[in-house]
């Protein structure tokens, strides 16, 4: 008798590991030197490494049937060494960047949020022509890197649905080392 319950919890154990293997499997990860980080695709949209690592970034998204040449959204993930833990002044830097590169560049708060990592996130605008939505998440004081995401548009603002994906992106990054 004893033996059948240890074989039926040893059943649910390994159906439960086989499921959560099963769900890590549409995630792509993305891995550096000191870093391993898993992302999964929002519905509609493709993962690509390799146009990815021609610009120095780590992944690109754009929707399914486009490609990174022609798609009207893209969306980045780099992942960068940290050097403090004051993610608000990397974000800060960028915008001063962009304010010296676009005199007259605009910024906005936009609304996504990482269930648990701090995320900071702005929206660079020239009205007409260029609309960045930028986020950066800190995984925590025991990461040595921070990752960046950012959504580009030309001419127009990001869509419900692209805003949809960029969240649920956002939402799904998972640091693993």
């Amino acid at each position: 008798m004893k033996s059948a319950k240890l074989i039926l919890i040893l059943f649910f154990i390994f159906c439960g590991i086989d499921a959560l293997a099963a769900e890590k499997l549409d995630n792509i990860i993305m891995y550096g030197d000191n870093f391993v980080v898993s992302a999964k695709e929002p519905n509609g949209w493709k993962g690509d490494r390799t146009n990815a690592s021609v610009n120095q970034e780590n992944l690109v998204f754009y929707r399914n049937g486009e490609n990174v040449q022609n798609a009207r959204t893209v969306i980045r993930i780099l992942i960068a060494n940290k050097t403090d833990e004051n993610t608000i002044e990397d974000l800060k830097y960028d915008m001063e960047s962009y304010r010296k590169q676009y005199p007259k560049v605009q910024f906005k708060d936009i609304a996504v949020k990482h269930p648990e990592y701090k995320t900071y996130s702005k929206l660079f605008y020239l009205s007409n022509s260029f609309y960045e939505y930028v986020t950066y998440l800190n995984p925590g004081m025991n990461c040595r890197y921070i990752i960046s995401v950012s959504m580009n548009l030309q001419n127009t603002e990001a869509s419900t649905d692209d805003m949809k994906a960029y969240a649920c992106l956002i939402e799904s990054i998972e640091a693993l080392k």
